[in-house]
């Protein structure tokens, strides 16, 4: 790092709206018309100097591209919480609420903990090694991350700040707290 370690932001960019299509794997989906204006319209707010890294999710790929006018750098540790055999279905919002909330039962068997999905987020931030990193994300591995780095408090806080991130959103953080 050029600055040093208290020049560094984490700039945290949830993709756009998708096209849902339940026939295709959520991973999979694309960005929707509007959600391709929303990421454009973002791009004056992309530090141009930052390493500019995506999960492996094609709506997180082209947010980076479009907000960022350049290719990201893949990394599956930014993939959203990992939920197999979740149905994409009228409950969906509200399961993935109660995982945030920390009120797991039966719908969630098998998914990533917030913990899991938190450290393997967190592992990836420390190994990329830049003054600046935009991460073109998804929302539930976000809150994870804020919660196991204790920058948001587990339970309905976590909730709500899940609930109120829009698509797109870019959240910037000091990983010193400063």
């Amino acid at each position: 790092m050029t600055g040093g370690p208290s020049s560094r932001r984490i700039h945290l960019l949830r993709h756009a709206m998708p096209l849902t299509d339940p026939t295709v794997e959520p991973s999979r989906w694309e960005l929707s018309g509007p959600g391709r204006q929303a990421a454009r319209r973002i791009a004056g707010e992309i530090p141009v100097h930052a390493r500019l890294l995506s999960s492996s999710e094609t709506k997180a790929i082209q947010t980076a591209r479009l907000a960022a006018a350049r290719e990201p750098v893949i990394d599956g540790r930014f993939d959203e919480v990992r939920r197999p055999g979740e149905p994409f279905d009228d409950r969906a919002r509200e399961r993935r609420r109660a995982w945030v909330l920390g009120e797991l039962d039966a719908r969630h068997t098998g998914w990533e903990s917030v913990t899991e999905a938190g450290a393997r987020f967190d592992s990836a931030v420390r190994e990329h090694d830049a003054d600046d990193l935009v991460i073109a994300t998804h929302g539930m591995v976000i809150t994870a991350w804020l919660i196991t780095t204790r920058r948001l408090r587990s339970g309905a806080e976590a909730a709500d700040f899940w609930a109120r991130l829009p698509f797109p959103a870019l959240i910037s953080i000091d990983p010193n707290g400063s």
